[in-house]
């Protein structure tokens, strides 16, 4: 790895000699493998693994296994994430004790809001966001797959939710940046870096901040982060948080055993947490936690607006049963489909749904075509389907490999005619509609599989094994 002179230079000066010798070797070693757990789906941990002393759902893997062909992971059963990342998920469980309302400006590919979901208190509500839209739908699909109703995922600018009339208990702002920290794993980004990008990633930084500012309530708390090194983009801008916004930097606890580092420089003598390759086991992460100051007042819920939600009712009774509790939701039908809404989110659905564009959120329940409503794979994912909704059909690690390529499949013999629920290890993967002589597989054609190999029954990435699952697995 041939690093750019300029930020051996920069570097080496912020840091010192020591901790930049400690992070070349760091960056010269493999990086570590992590996981983390849905325990909303899985209560088992990986065999042979450590954990993530940050992070109660996180896992150092032996080994990097073909998670592609997992199906376990395409179930949402877990999320790859590199540990430093997990840092998140204590975060939050230290400082958010009440249900909240959460926003993830810059979400995709989705690992920091999973981990938020896993820490935030019941009763909370996240809205994800990713500006740039083919990313958006990436976001989309890996919030479906980890199979939380509480979620909205909207394609916006930060500027548009400065003006959405929305306000969050929590904001989370981690920056696009110039990526130093994620030079060990992708060294594209060695080549991308450059000084007057460095200055270029602040500057947006700062302005994504400023919009973000807008739509936090008093006493609510910004979650800064980034994956680079530098000061500028870390340090520098946390300072002009909080004296030009009037932020308060607040402390998180932490263990000595983490080996996190602290601030590095001068013009931030304040707590922020600092993880860097050779010293902590994870990629670089700088993360600070500030408090908008005010009166701490809850995020109110917007006024409601009376819908029309006419065809949604009168159907009612044809998927009311596909999901359990259908009372403390409510049902809309955007562009022929019909989502299931958490009545405790129901408001602030509306609101975003006048000023942003939403991608997805809730449970998408089907698509309305003519006299059918074709159950959707937002709802053969979620942890709001009913057990028992529908004929299941187990497969063997082959056929479930093909129905995730979206290939034509074979279910067992004397599956009943009609919508059935594909299953792998009893996790759900998704639908199928049985027609007597062949099945029509019903994965969504963007979520397939693309890759050509063709594992055998008995090569399958054993990072879960499926008889140490969720003793309360739903059926």
């Amino acid at each position: 790895m041939t690093l750019p002179d300029s930020f051996t230079q920069y570097t080496r000066s912020l840091m010192g000699d020591e901790l930049y010798g400690k992070l070349l070797r760091g960056l010269a070693d493999e990086p570590p493998v992590s996981i983390r757990i849905n325990r909303a789906k899985c209560h088992a941990s990986p065999d042979g693994a450590r954990p993530v002393g940050w992070c109660t759902d996180g896992w150092y893997l032996q080994g990097r296994p073909a998670f592609t062909f997992d199906p376990l992971l395409h179930a949402g059963w877990y999320y790859v994430q590199e540990a430093s990342s997990m840092f998140l998920h204590h975060v939050i469980s230290q400082h958010v004790a009440d249900a909240s309302l959460m926003l993830d400006l810059c979400a995709a590919p989705g690992g920091k809001s999973t981990a938020a979901l896993g820490a935030l208190p019941d009763g909370s509500v996240l809205f994800c966001n990713e500006p740039v839209r083919q990313r958006a739908q990436i976001l989309a699909e890996n919030m479906q797959k980890w199979g939380r109703p509480e979620v909205v995922v909207t394609n916006s600018m930060p500027a548009d939710y400065a003006r959405s009339g929305l306000e969050f208990d929590v904001v989370l702002c981690d920056v696009p940046c110039s990526g130093e920290g994620m030079f060990r794993k992708d060294e594209g980004a060695i080549g991308e870096w450059s000084p007057q990008n460095v200055e270029r990633c602040a500057a947006l930084q700062r302005q994504i901040v400023a919009d973000a500012w807008q739509c936090l309530r008093p006493g609510g708390l910004l979650i800064y982060s980034t994956c680079t090194f530098n000061a500028k983009e870390n340090e520098q801008n946390v300072a002009w948080i909080c004296s030009s916004l009037g932020a308060e930097l607040l402390p998180v606890s932490t263990d000595a055993a983490w080996a996190i580092t602290g601030s590095l420089s001068d013009c931030l003598a304040g707590p922020v947490y600092r993880f860097i390759p050779g010293v902590t086991t994870g990629e670089g992460l700088f993360m600070a936690v500030m408090r908008k100051r005010g009166e701490r007042l809850s995020a109110a819920a917007p006024q409601r607006r009376r819908q029309n939600r006419q065809g949604a009712r009168n159907r009612a009774a044809e998927y009311t049963g596909w999901i359990e509790k259908p009372e403390d939701f409510d049902f809309f039908t955007p562009a022929d489909s019909i989502v299931a809404i958490p009545k405790r989110m129901a408001a602030h659905y509306e609101t975003a749904a006048r000023t942003l564009r939403i991608v997805h959120a809730g449970v998408t329940i089907g698509t309305i075509k003519g006299r059918d409503i074709i159950p959707a794979q937002s709802l053969a994912l979620s942890a709001a389907l009913r057990p028992g909704a529908f004929t299941r059909a187990e497969l063997p690690y082959s056929q479930a490999i093909a129905y995730l390529r979206k290939e034509q499949l074979q279910l067992p013999e004397g599956t009943p005619r009609g919508f059935t629920l594909i299953t792998y290890g009893g996790a759900p993967l998704g639908f199928a509609k049985n027609i007597g002589p062949r099945a029509n597989n019903l994965y969504p054609q963007e979520w397939r599989i693309k890759s050509s190999h063709a594992p055998g029954d008995d090569s399958r990435p054993a990072v879960i094994c499926t008889d140490m699952m969720n003793d309360g697995r739903r059926q």
